[in-house]
């Protein structure tokens, strides 16, 4: 129960106090009007009675309020203007609470995905990436569905403690039996509703599973589907849809014994209440018609906080799974802060830096030198640290020991994002978003234009081939890039990477799976770039050593120069042949 108070309470983008303020009044407004309908019940059965004294100043109260005379056509007229006021309170009140599901919905996806592309790189290869999408999708929706549970949960008690405030002043004994009969109600059915919450925690596990299985088989759908690997890999998603089928079938069944078992619990109460009124206290006819008025009512809201209360058991699991998802990626935040004016005149620098994964040395006292406005080649086998040396200077890795310097600046001085600002970089493991050309070489920069992306198609050697396309830029690259041959989606990736005109241009293994004309013309387009960009690039292919300033040996985590390179030959640098 506290719970759900804490998650109303504390919901980002939600004004709490704004729902509160309009409950408590609709609660004022229904305690008026059932006081103004006991003296007209009065005047109309014959009955005498002298009414309380609270009666009477709460009916002294409505009668001002509403501008109506002491008599049954006032007192009718007062009950129902306080009734439809109620009804727009109320009304205001659960509008907002239901238009803030899209807002705490948003802001959690906001929070999440702000922490995602703030956390180390380390935690992306050590977690699977289904889950955090699973959070952000499914676990955001059903948290804010927690919240809007939460605010009718907390209108429900508000409505209940005007109720119990009006029983009060009609019969202390008949509010005390309320009370009673209330709390027996409550903890008959709290069993169940435990039941539902712990249900609810395994639907949300089992869905998160469901979903991070699911984004696993996508991503190796084309060699399954190759290898007839389908029906075993359908076989592995059996236990979960197992446990989340029966996470369901848990909250139906607690869900219908808490229906019938207030039903019966409410009509044994009811009958008790009955005769306790008229044959024990003797009430007064008019008094047990409103009192029974009152207790109608206030067994609706029971029935309805028992409703919220197990609804919310179902789903503040998400709720809480969204939170601890962010605390989860905030405590592998990066490092912020540091300098923002960077520069990249002279060149980057390893100084005897070392790199272990889980104590196992992958680069060990590296020394190299990348100068500025050339090609630097780190070659040698797959798995020997090139990468890693890469991914150190990206700063997706901070060494163990040695230092990183950017034009004689430490790495770990300067901000990371404004570093990576005046970075272009073409993975090894190249991926393109199932959507246009356009798209995916802006990445969501708005500021970039046209012409900005045609002259970084320019640049990659990809301009042609993108006009022939039938619809150009926004030809869509399906998933995966799926609908481009391996050269064509590396000179997309390339154009990605030279749009934002980049100091450092990163290259990993960007012709590893392309064939020997292919990997020549890409050489080529390389060169052709040096002077204006500094570029490293990464392979363990021979072609790239013959256009290499700096070309580096790297072998089980070590950098050696093994040799002077090549001299580059640029068509522009050509001279002339005299006779």
């Amino acid at each position: 129960m506290l719970k759900l108070f804490r998650i109303f309470a504390s919901a980002k983008g939600t004004n709490p106090w704004l729902v509160v303020t309009c409950l408590v009044l609709a609660s004022v407004a229904e305690i008026l009007s059932m006081s103004a309908m006991l003296p007209a019940l009065l005047a109309v059965s014959g009955e005498s009675g002298i009414l309380p004294p609270a009666f009477k100043v709460v009916i002294d109260a409505t009668l001002a309020v509403t501008g109506m005379p002491a008599t049954i056509a006032g007192f009718t007229i007062a009950v129902v203007l306080m009734l439809i006021l109620r009804t727009i309170l109320l009304g205001l009140a659960l509008t907002y609470a239901g238009f803030s599901i899209a807002n705490v919905s948003t802001r959690l996806r906001e929070d999440l995905l702000n922490a995602m592309f703030d956390t180390k790189w380390r935690y992306f290869v050590d977690h699977r990436a289904g889950r955090i999408a699973n959070t952000i999708s499914v676990d955001a929706t059903r948290a804010g569905h927690a919240y809007l549970e939460s605010a009718k949960f907390v209108a429900a008690v508000i409505q209940g403690i005007g109720y119990l405030a009006f029983a009060m002043m009609a019969s202390f004994k008949f509010a005390v039996a309320g009370i009673i009969a209330g709390t027996i109600i409550v903890v008959g059915m709290g069993k169940l509703i435990a039941v539902s919450r712990r249900a609810g925690r395994r639907q949300t596990r089992s869905t998160s599973q469901l979903v991070t299985l699911v984004a696993d088989a996508l991503n190796n759908i084309k060699p399954i589907k190759s290898m007839a690997r389908t029906v075993p890999f359908i076989a592995m998603f059996g236990a979960n849809l197992q446990a989340l089928n029966k996470s369901i079938k848990i909250q139906v069944l607690s869900s219908q014994g808490l229906d019938r078992g207030n039903d019966i619990l409410i009509a044994v109460m009811i009958g008790i209440a009955f005769f306790l009124a008229v044959g024990v206290w003797e009430i007064t006819l008019a008094s047990v018609t409103v009192v029974g008025i009152i207790a109608f009512q206030s067994i609706s809201v029971v029935r309805r906080l028992q409703k919220f209360l197990q609804r919310g058991a179902e789903l503040e699991a998400s709720y809480h799974a969204v939170h601890e998802m962010s605390a989860k990626l905030a405590r592998e935040a990066e490092r912020a802060g540091g300098a923002q004016d960077i520069t990249l005149d002279h060149g980057c620098t390893f100084d005897h830096v070392t790199f272990a994964h889980e104590d196992q040395p992958t680069v060990e006292n590296v020394c190299l030198f990348i100068p500025s406005g050339k090609i630097t080649v780190l070659q040698g086998p797959s798995g020997a640290g090139k990468t890693t040396i890469v991914d150190l200077l990206l700063g997706l890795h901070e060494p163990a020991s040695g230092q990183i310097t950017i034009d004689d600046r430490p790495l770990d001085q300067l901000s990371l994002k404004a570093w990576r600002s005046h970075i272009g970089y073409v993975p090894q493991e190249l991926s393109l978003l199932h959507a246009s050309l356009r798209d995916n070489i802006a990445l969501g920069n708005t500021a970039l234009s046209d012409e900005d992306i045609v002259e970084a198609l320019r640049l990659a050697d990809a301009e042609d081939f993108v006009n022939s396309l039938p619809d150009g830029l926004d030809s869509n690259a399906g998933e995966m890039g799926g609908r481009l041959s391996g050269g064509q989606r590396q000179r997309i990736a390339l154009a990605r990477a030279l749009v934002g005109r980049p100091k450092l241009l990163i290259l990993d293994e960007v012709t590893s799976a392309l064939d020997p004309e292919t990997e020549a013309s890409i050489c080529s387009n390389a060169l052709d770039l040096a002077g204006v960009f500094t570029i490293i690039a990464i392979t363990h292919r021979p072609a790239w050593s013959k256009i290499a300033d700096r070309l580096y040996k790297v072998d089980n985590g070590a950098a050696t120069e093994i040799t002077a390179p090549a001299k580059r030959r640029r068509k522009s640098a050509e001279t002339p042949v005299h006779e």
